[in-house]
């Protein structure tokens, strides 16, 4: 089960209950003036990639006239690039990055880079909740270089205009509160089994930092310095990144946790701290048991936390909400201070969708 399975998924369970944004950002952290964030940009994640490049133009010219400026696809780069640049949207490249439930030549060669659990389990062999939940160990050097190899593949397409990072966190230690039900479980603390990594490595460098083995910490979910361990190391692996990606003139955007506290907490991703350009929380309120007026207070709180060079575009899940919340959802993140919206996705889009979204969408 990949990404959109999975979140088409957690829908069915839970519906019950170009513009502007050039290289600005990415050359003040590269050390130039300091810029205000970027103008305003609505994007699109893009799970169903297949189709002719007419088939894509009629698609993008939805999108674009709806108010859309961006795409985030992940693959067929070749068609859907002429199909962009003909309608004047902008495509993101959108890689899944430390989940590597399809790598399975990574699975076979390099068994020993993937996330080993406090019960000294490998996601490899014994994945959480899902099956395709199967970990990198951001700890690992060959892990870096990767994924570096990935992005600088994806850059070869001077059309890209930022290599976009999804899944760049730890497994869910514990699960938003509306999913918990779908897998029988109630985690009101971090248990062993979805408790991330213990592996050698892990294990071994937190130990030369801080001369004791995190397996033989009394509780280490109240250890402060093994949650920064394991920030650290995501935060080490994107700064890596967006150096390379920086030296290509593009920008690093990331799908992340709706709201800092809630990215630390719940999958150690303390992105903040990360050298973004641009970043997308998905602020799906239904998976917290929120109403759509939390998306503002989570704009907030993120606001509150991010560099001011660092744009923001509020990631919305479409089969969450009618066509008059949709167009709320806009209203409420643009109103508390988000750059735009990104859906997640367009093929869940209704006409009524398209329609009141773009009426508030030209009237902001």
């Amino acid at each position: 089960m990949d990404r959109k399975t999975f979140l088409k998924y957690a829908s069915s369970t839970l519906a019950g209950i170009a513009g502007g944004f050039g290289l600005t950002n990415a050359t003040s952290r590269m050390g130039g003036n300091s810029q205000p964030h970027a103008p305003s940009k609505n994007w699109a994640w893009i799970t169903e990639t297949e189709g002719s490049v007419d088939e894509w133009k009629h698609r993008l010219e939805k999108l674009k006239k709806a108010g859309f400026d961006a795409i985030l696809p992940q693959d067929n780069f070749d068609v859907i690039i002429p199909a962009a640049e003909a309608t004047g949207i902008e495509v993101h490249a959108w890689l899944v990055s430390l989940q590597r439930g399809s790598d399975t030549e990574a699975q076979q060669k390099h068994p020993e880079w993937f996330m080993v659990n406090r019960k000294g389990q490998s996601s490899l062999s014994a994945p959480a909740y899902v099956d395709y939940y199967k970990w990198f160990c951001p700890s690992r050097e060959p892990v870096h270089e990767y994924l570096r190899k990935e992005v600088s593949e994806l850059l070869a397409y001077s059309e890209i205009k930022s290599i976009h990072l999804d899944y760049i966190r730890y497994p869910d230690v514990i699960l938003p509160i509306s999913l918990q039900p779908k897998y029988d479980i109630v985690q009101d603390k971090e248990y062993p089994q979805y408790d991330y990594c213990y592996c050698s490595v892990c294990r071994n460098r937190f130990k030369e930092q801080h001369g004791i083995d995190p397996l033989d910490l009394e509780d280490p979910s109240s250890s402060g310095k093994w949650k920064f361990y394991r920030y650290n190391q995501v935060t080490t692996l994107v700064n890596k990144i967006a150096l390379d990606v920086h030296q290509k003139n593009r920008l690093l955007t990331a799908a992340v946790f709706p709201t800092p506290d809630i990215a630390r907490t719940l999958v150690r991703q303390n992105w903040p701290d990360w050298d973004l350009d641009a970043v997308l929380p998905m602020m799906y309120h239904n998976f917290y048991d929120k109403d759509i007026s939390w998306i503002a207070e989570a704009v907030k709180e993120a606001r509150n936390e991010l560099p001011k060079t660092t744009a923001l575009y509020s990631g919305l899940f479409v089969p969450a909400m009618n066509e008059t919340e949709l167009a709320q959802a806009f209203e409420y993140a643009v109103g508390a201070g988000a750059d735009g919206i990104s859906l997640f996705t367009d093929t869940a889009m209704k006409d009524k969708h398209w329609e009141n979204l773009r009426r508030v969408i030209k009237k902001g």
